[in-house]
């Protein structure tokens, strides 16, 4: 969609795209995953931060954005050996969810998702899915976390860095 293309700026690219209700109000909005230009060949796990904006249609049709993150998705660098840690976004009725995953051996996921809360005005936390398992030894570690261990976060103030890690012995 090219109305979409005037938000990547600064020589970003739109890694993802996607339209879909994320209000639950019926009115259309869309996500954009936006990955940004590299300079050289960046080492393993650094490389700049990708960004995940919010749009909704305004009063006369157009996209503004509404909200943004550089937290939730990683650099391209960021997935270890299994290269490229970017998942997927889904669109969901009121609401979104981003995958990201990774790792050699030992393979890691987190899903999050957010949900409208027209109260707040914003999008907050609805669940957090983090997981590890060790791909030799067949191991499994799941973490599920919720609004009730959380509290109220919202999508703005959301950083995965500060969520408890899953890790096996």
């Amino acid at each position: 969609m090219d109305e979409l293309k005037a938000f990547a700026t600064k020589g970003a690219k739109i890694l993802d795209m996607l339209i879909g209700d994320l209000t639950g109000d019926g009115r259309q909005g869309a996500l954009l995953v936006l990955d940004p230009p590299v300079s050289g060949l960046p080492r393993l796990g650094d490389g700049p931060a990708r960004e995940l904006m919010v749009l909704l249609r305004d009063a006369h049709g157009r996209f503004e954005r509404v909200g943004s993150s550089l937290a939730v998705i990683p650099s391209s660098t960021s997935g270890g050996l299994a290269g490229d840690p970017y998942g997927y976004t889904r669109i969901d009725e009121g609401g979104f969810t981003i995958a990201n995953g990774g790792g050699s051996r030992e393979r890691w996921s987190d899903e999050f998702t957010f949900r409208y809360t027209p109260a707040a005005g914003t999008w907050l936390v609805a669940r957090v899915v983090r997981q590890v398992e060790d791909n030799e030894s067949g191991e499994h570690r799941q973490l599920v976390l919720t609004p009730e261990t959380l509290g109220e976060v919202t999508f703005a103030d959301f950083d995965p860095s500060h969520l408890p890690e899953v890790t096996l012995p």
